[in-house]
Parts: C-alpha cells; structure tokens; sequence
C-alpha cells in the first residue's frame, strides 16, 4: 500500500528536511551530504522513498522537487517555522497578549528565527540587554515603537541623537506626553536632530516595545493579564530584523507625524 504523504513528509526529518533545502534550487547528492549533514548511504532510501511519491526528480545528476511537491512544501515552511518558532519560547508565546500584533504579521511569526529569550535581574530591570546596547553601539540607526514609558529611554535617545544616529521613534500619545513633562531637554535634543523622526500613533497599542538596529531585533509584549513583566526577545536573524521593521512600518502609516519645528516652538515657550 503507498505510504501517505503527510506520513512520508513529517515521519522523517530526513525527508523532511531533504524537501526543505531542494526549495531553494536543485541540488546534487555532495551538495544534499554536506549541508544536511548526511551520508549517501543514510539519505539515499529516503531519496527512493520521495521519488516513488514523485515528490523529487533526477536529472543531470541533481535532485529537484516536482511541481506537486513544491505546493506542499510551500506550505509545510510556515507551518513547521511557526511551530519552532513556539518551541523555542513555548511559555513565553502562550502568555503573551498576541491579538494586537496585526493578523498579517501573526501569519508570519515564523519569521521570528532564532530568537532568545532574555530575563532580566530585578536590579536592572529597567535596562535594555547587553546585547542591545552593544548592537547599538556600533549600529548607524534605530526604529523603535513603544507604548509604555521607559524613565531612561528619553535621555538614551537624546545620547543616540547626539551621536548622529538616525532615529525613528514611534509613541502612544501618553507616552509622548509624557515625555514632554518630564523629559522635556532630552525631547529638545532629539527634535532638534536632523536624523530623528517621531510619530505620535492615532491609537493606542497595547504592545510593549519593538526595537530595530542594524543588527538586532528586539520585542517586549505584554502578558495575558496586560501586565508588563520585562521579559524580552532578541534576534540577530535578518529575517527577524525584517519582520519587525515591517511591523514598525505598518504602526508609522497609522501614527501622525510630529511637526518639530512646531513641538520645538511649544516646549520652549
């Protein structure tokens, strides 16, 4: 009897991972060795068992998927990220307040890769991770989205502004408000920057923060009882950093911008 393909496909990571990599382009058997990790010997029986399903073809002495096996495969790479993706943080995602991230990118967590999990000391809890200020320091530019207000973040801002970095920092207009009472120098020096832009968002965002180095990816998201417990995610995968400055952008076309030269005049008055 033919074996089933969600048998033949999920019952192997052989196989699994053989349909994974031939998405990418054809591949010979040193090739399919190498980047798997395989021998020709174990990886081989696998091959026979794919090409009996006519999920894989041979030709030229490389191995390519069929046009069937590239709509499963299509599918299966959303499906099978999104499930590592939780794996890797499973307490973590099933306690987080998910609904406002927007459904487009809940469909894409997957993109989320190799991402970690950072707890930190009650000492310095109100510190980014090491790790953020060190992509920082050696990054030209920073997205930020925040809905809570940070006392440090204002004058770190102010630090980056003076520094040239190019900034794009989008606020809850509670928390931009305030900024404004108590942070009004650090404000100043950050509008008065030509590399900074600030937005004021129409609505408010119950997710925590998101951040976007050159180099790093950083979220903080409320749990289920909207209580903020400094738990926090970082990537340097490109795919994670591309996530999240796409989510920063759809949050930048749903805010207002801010009128600097107008907010300079108001908050020197």
């Amino acid at each position: 009897m033919q074996a089933s393909l969600i048998d033949t496909i999920f019952l192997s990571e052989k196989r699994k991972n053989l349909l994974l990599l031939l998405m990418n382009g054809p591949k010979d058997i040193d090739q399919i060795k190498e980047v798997l990790d395989v021998t020709a010997s174990a990886m081989l029986p696998q091959i026979k068992k794919l090409r009996k399903l006519d999920l894989i073809e041979y030709d030229d002495k490389v191995y390519s998927l069929t046009e069937a096996a590239r709509m499963l495969v299509t599918k299966m790479e959303p499906l099978l990220g999104t499930i590592e993706v939780l794996e890797d943080n499973y307490e973590y995602w099933m306690s987080r307040h998910l609904s406002d991230i927007p459904e487009e990118f809940r469909n894409r967590i997957w993109n989320l890769k190799k991402c970690e999990l950072k707890k930190p000391d009650m000492i310095y809890i109100f510190e980014p991770p090491k790790e953020f200020n060190e992509s920082l320091a050696k990054s030209a530019s920073i997205e930020t989205l925040a809905s809570f207000f940070h006392p440090q973040c204002p004058h770190n801002y102010a630090m980056l502004a003076k520094r040239g970095i190019n900034i794009t920092l989008i606020l809850t207009k509670p928390v931009f408000d305030r900024m404004k009472q108590d942070s009004e120098k650090d404000l100043r020096t950050i509008l008065e920057s030509d590399r900074s832009e600030l937005f004021i968002l129409k609505e408010d965002v119950p997710i925590g923060s998101i951040s976007v180095t050159d180099n790093l990816f950083m979220i903080t998201l409320f749990n289920k009882e909207m209580v903020l417990d400094h738990l926090k995610l970082t990537s340097y995968d490109p795919e994670s950093l591309q996530w999240g400055s796409e989510l920063i952008e759809h949050f930048k076309k749903l805010s207002i911008p801010v009128e600097k030269e107008k907010m300079l005049q108001e908050i020197t008055k």
